[in-house]
Order: C-alpha cells, then sequence, then structure tokens
C-alpha cells in the first residue's frame, strides 16, 4: 500500500511505534469536511460520474512530516481494496517545500468527502511535529519535553504530544500523548501543590512519599523563595533523593 516518494530517506531521531488511531463517525459521515466536498460527491453519484483520480499533496514550507499514520488509517477505512494505491512519505521524514508527500490513486467518490480531514491531519500535526524539531535542534542534545497540552483544546491534546514526539520531544506531559507515543507521561511538581502546602520543601517531600519511585524526583524552586536557596532547602530536606530542580519563574518576579 505504500511505497517512499522522496529521494532523501532520513530517519526520525525517536522512533515511535504506529499507535491504534480511533476514526470518528463524524469524519466518515462528512460533518467535519468543508461542504462542498461532500456536495461534489453527491453530484458525481447522481450523475454516475466515479473516474479515477490521483489527488498528490504538499506543503509549501519545508518541515517534518507527522500526521501520515492516521492518515492512512482514515483511507484504510473508505478505499476500496480492490482498486486503490497509496504513497507516502515516512512518518517523521524532513521534506521540502512543493514536496508531494502524499499521493492517492482511487475512484474519486470513495475519498472525495475526506481531503478536509487529511489535509487537516497532515497540517496540524506536521506543524506540531515541526516546531518540536527546531526547539530539540535549538537545545543542542539536551532532552526537550513536550508541555504544551495547557495551549491548545482538550480533544486534540493526545495527538498534538505525538506530534511532538514525532518531531523529537524525548517526552510529553499528558497521558493522553505519552499512550499514542507508547511512552510513558512526564511531570514534576506544579505551583499548586506548593502553594497549598505552604512549602516548597513540605510539597516535594510529600510528592516523594506518594508517587511511584520510578517518576523523576523533580522540585520546582520558583514559588516563594530565591531560586538558589529554595533549591538548597529542597536538597538538604530530600537527603539525597532529589534529581534535580525546575525554574518557572514567574514574569512579576523576573522569569527565568
Amino acid at each position: 500500500m505504500e511505497k517512499v516518494l522522496g529521494a532523501r530517506l532520513v530517519k526520525p531521531p525517536v522512533k515511535v511505534p504506529p499507535p491504534r488511531f480511533e476514526i470518528l463517525d463524524s469524519w466518515l459521515n462528512g460533518e467535519t469536511a468543508d461542504i462542498y466536498f461532500p456536495r461534489t460527491v453527491e453530484i458525481l453519484k447522481k450523475e454516475g460520474i466515479n473516474p479515477v483520480v490521483t489527488m498528490e499533496v504538499f506543503s509549501r514550507q519545508a518541515g517534518i512530516l507527522c500526521g501520515i499514520e492516521e492518515v492512512k488509517a482514515l483511507l484504510d477505512r473508505v478505499l476500496p481494496e480492490d482498486n486503490r494505491e497509496v504513497w507516502a512519505l515516512d512518518q517523521g521524514e524532513p521534506f521540502n517545500g512543493m514536496e508531494v508527500v502524499l499521493r492517492i490513486r482511487a475512484p474519486y467518490q470513495s475519498y472525495g468527502t475526506y481531503e478536509t480531514a487529511y489535509l487537516g491531519m497532515l497540517s496540524h500535526c506536521s506543524g506540531w511535529a515541526t516546531a518540536a524539531r527546531q526547539c530539540v535542534d535549538a537545545a543542542r542534545g539536551i532532552p526537550v519535553i513536550s508541555f504544551g497540552a495547557r495551549h491548545v483544546h482538550p480533544s486534540v491534546v493526545g495527538i498534538m504530544e505525538y506530534s511532538a514526539i514525532v518531531g523529537g520531544c524525548t517526552g510529553c506531559a499528558s497521558t493522553a500523548g505519552a499512550k499514542l507515543a507508547g511512552i510513558q507521561p512526564t511531570g514534576t511538581i506544579p505551583h499548586a501543590l506548593i502553594i497549598i502546602m505552604d512549602s516548597t520543601a513540605k510539597a516535594t517531600l510529600t510528592f516523594d512519599k506518594h508517587m511511584p519511585s520510578e517518576v523523576p524526583r523533580i522540585a520546582l524552586v520558583d514559588t516563594f523563595e530565591d531560586e538558589v536557596r529554595e533549591s538548597v532547602t529542597v536538597a538538604k530536606a530530600m537527603q539525597g533523593k532529589l534529581q534535580g530542580v525546575r525554574l518557572d519563574t514567574p514574569s512579576e518576579r523576573g522569569r527565568v
């Protein structure tokens, strides 16, 4: 079902196992499509016109391809098994501007309605993966973790963080994203726990008391006092179990 179109074959820095994507009924029945696509298919059906059409997808800008596995899951549901061909670049592969990343050849009525869906999958996921790769490249070998879930709608948290992993992030904060990527979610301690406990050291000790041993002991040290003094206080309280500190100083206190 798949052949590589690009001449360059570059493996992604992080190998992510293909997840099982849920294809929603609202996608299949055309509710999420631009209305002129299902209208076009309706007209063609009534006119008895259903040619085999080749569709090529490209981006005007270079980036990191992501979303292609979800696209293939969708196409597998809608294309006729006896009359379909799909070619694609690999998930996580860099692509150039104007380079074809996906080619579909099948009877048009079988997939015309879904152009909105597969373009949206590729556009959004590749955008997230490309942004993640830019951060990873800028970090120059320092592991980068995606904490972007709070900046997107909850319905897309999983696929956003999965895309960040494809782009090169070593971890993500949400359970939904980690599940898609086949890893464990990553996190530290929020300001909320520290403020409620009224002490960074107490909050960190309580976190250590209740969290499984495999969860890293990373303390947030910018809530109440100078970050250096807070780090020393927490380190002493943890008696050798503190594995790192996190700085998230607010703008009111000068930011990091």
